[in-house]
């Protein structure tokens, strides 16, 4: 028997033990070190996964928040264990919802669909967020999740997407300025709002051209406001930031 097997035997055996919660705790941070490793042999992982499972499935939260963060980011994560975690309390489950790469968009969509904010955002805040995960969080109706979206680079936020985000939260604050600090918008998105006519939207289009307040007026100022994109489409005197320089 292995040293690393050993190691993992004494663990097992550790558990069946009257240990408290503390020590559980500790016992979860450590077999995560352990189970990380890619070192490790067929024998040695699956008797990880068993000390695993019991942890994942204790009484004491502190001990399932423990080995949540503790296994949370590995590769090696059975996803039926994934989805163990993912189902839990919020504090248990954003980890795993957050880092783990062994989670299924489909199961994804389930969890977002149940509503959690929560888990919303945590889902939100993940390496990669696919174009249908990302629609999907902005029809959730989560305000804190879709601005955690618009700040993730790894976020795949269609031009779509993007207008429907203006649209339903364009007169939350921090929502519009993750809008505005997410660089320039494509003209497909611009062409998209300034057909709209909700008063927050053409607040937003001033905001992002720096536009005197009576250009973006739906009645009087439509006109001149085309007028300016194309102009600013043809010469090189526009900035999209600052306006004209």
């Amino acid at each position: 028997m292995s040293p690393a097997t050993q190691n993992l035997a004494k663990r097992a055996s550790a558990l069946r033990q009257r240990m408290d919660a503390s020590e559980r705790s500790a016992l979860a941070q450590d077999i995560g070190v352990v189970y990380n490793q890619s070192e490790l042999s067929i024998s040695e992982r699956s008797l990880a996964e068993i000390i695993i499972k019991k942890l994942v499935e204790d009484k004491i939260i502190a001990v399932r928040v423990a080995i949540a963060e503790a296994v949370s980011g590995s590769p090696h994560l059975p996803g039926t264990i994934a989805r163990k975690l993912a189902q839990d309390i919020a504090e248990v489950a954003i980890p795993v919802l957050e880092l783990s790469p062994t989670m299924e968009e489909h199961f994804l969509e389930e969890i977002i669909n149940k509503g959690i904010p929560e888990k919303v955002r945590a889902i939100a805040g993940r390496e990669c967020v696919s174009s249908n995960l990302c629609r999907r969080i902005v029809a959730s109706g989560q305000k804190p999740a879709v601005e955690r979206l618009l700040n993730n680079p790894g976020a795949e936020i269609t031009d779509y997407t993007l207008v429907t985000i203006v649209r339903i939260y364009g007169e939350d604050q921090k929502i519009e300025q993750a809008v505005l600090n997410r660089s320039d918008l494509p003209e497909s998105v611009l062409d998209s709002l300034r057909l709209l006519t909700e008063a927050h939207v053409k607040a937003f289009i001033q905001r992002y051209f720096n536009l005197p307040e009576h250009i973006v007026d739906v009645k009087r100022g439509k006109d001149l406001l085309d007028r300016n994109t194309s102009e600013r489409r043809t010469s090189n005197w526009w900035d999209s930031k600052s306006g004209a320089v």
